[in-house]
């Protein structure tokens, strides 16, 4: 019997055989449904937009879609934790989400891997939750700049380099990652711009 590749999403979300992600064939189905709930829950919009960065854009990434759908959250929710797997082969780094998509990303993860997460919002310097860990790693929903995450890590007195980390759903290719670098943090991006056919 031969399945489309929509329901074989479903059947893997809803079985939750999250075994399969571990194959480079389910990874990839993951992949191509997320780059799928983008379009069509509408998250990519075109006009002039003021991005957080303070420069103007073409097209604003929105993630609050998908926050609410839960075909959406699951499949973020496995992939943030199989992204955070990945650095902490040697060592536990502590959750913090960026406010405001970036503090939802977390908490998804956080809730499969009963884990604390704490919020940093960078406009106002509001801190909720407490760091037990040396290290961070930020999860943010979108990254252009780079700019929230490094004033968040300022705010949190973080910046003395210390192997600090960051997560994020898309990476805009605008810079973001190396500046992230010179700064003392790793960033790893699960979708780019490019990949989302922007």
């Amino acid at each position: 019997m031969i399945y489309n590749n929509k329901v074989l999403y479903c059947f893997v979300i809803e079985s939750k055989s999250f075994y399969f992600f571990n194959t480079n064939y389910w990874e990839a189905l993951l992949r191509e449904r997320l780059k799928e709930l983008f379009h069509e829950l509408d998250c990519i919009k075109h006009g002039k937009f003021e991005l957080a960065s303070g420069e103007v854009s073409s097209y604003k990434i929105l993630c609050d879609p998908l926050f609410g759908n839960n075909e959406a959250r699951e499949i973020l929710s496995t992939i943030g934790c199989q992204m955070l797997q990945e650095i902490e082969s040697e060592k536990t780094y502590g959750i913090v989400g960026v406010i405001t998509g970036g503090y939802e990303f977390a908490k998804l993860v956080a809730e499969r891997t009963g884990r604390e997460t704490i919020s940093v919002n960078p406009h106002n310097g509001e801190v909720k939750g407490n760091i037990v860990e040396e290290d961070i790693c930020y999860f943010e929903d979108v990254v252009t700049k780079g700019g929230s995450i490094l004033k968040c890590r300022h705010i949190l007195g973080k910046y003395d380099g210390k192997d600090d980390r960051a997560i994020s759903i898309i990476n805009r290719q605008e810079g973001g990652k190396e500046n992230l670098r010179k700064n003392g943090v790793k960033l790893m991006s699960y979708l780019t711009k490019n990949e989302l056919e922007i």
